[in-house]
């Protein structure tokens, strides 16, 4: 018997792997759980303070790829959840997921330019060869996760396929609008 419907579902789950995403971006440095945090300007890295949590607008970093690889791991966790994914098909969910978590930049590169004195002692070019080196090494990585979800495609079901394009819509039009909030261009729709 099936208590839910399977949009229903869908939503229960995402809506749940997305609050404990949002928990865990909060509620870690209200714990006093300390990081590294990049300092453009003043010298490097510096051990930030259990209250020292940037504000929402201009000055938030651009990116954090380790936000963005817990967040991307719980989401992943809730889609194989929620999509079923059965003993026989784990070897390409995990192949999958992995690339996918590695394919996500770290932004260790960016410390290196970020450091006064190693940024003085950069030889010439070093920023050229820096800059090549990562979009080689991205496009393996890409090359890596084509791979890996065509192996994955090949694993599942119809309705494993049509549900991942359902989420696939959803997260879409949720970038999107996240984009357009952004930038300044209206909500739209509450995300």
């Amino acid at each position: 018997m099936r208590l839910l419907s399977t949009k229903a579902s869908l939503r229960t789950v995402l809506g749940g792997a997305l609050a404990a995403g949002a928990l865990a971006a909060l509620a870690l440095p209200a714990l006093g759980v300390v990081h590294l945090r990049a300092d453009p300007l003043g010298g490097g890295f510096r051990e930030a303070g259990p209250c020292d949590v940037p504000a929402f607008g201009p000055g938030m970093p651009a990116f954090d790829g380790t936000m963005a690889r817990l967040v991307a791991g719980a989401l992943l966790s809730a889609q194989e959840t929620a999509l079923g994914i059965t003993p026989d098909q784990m070897e390409a969910w995990r192949a999958y997921t992995g690339a996918l978590i590695a394919f996500i930049p770290t932004g260790e590169r960016v410390g290196r330019w970020t450091d006064r004195k190693t940024r003085e002692e950069a030889a010439a070019f070093d920023l050229v060869d820096d800059i090549t080196s990562s979009a080689i090494e991205r496009a393996e990585k890409a090359k890596t996760l084509q791979a890996a979800a065509d192996a994955l495609k090949a694993k599942l079901t119809p309705g494993q396929l049509d549900m991942v394009k359902q989420m696939q819509s959803r997260l879409v039009e949720r970038v999107v609008r996240f984009v357009e909030w952004r930038r300044g261009e209206g909500w739209g729709t509450p995300l």
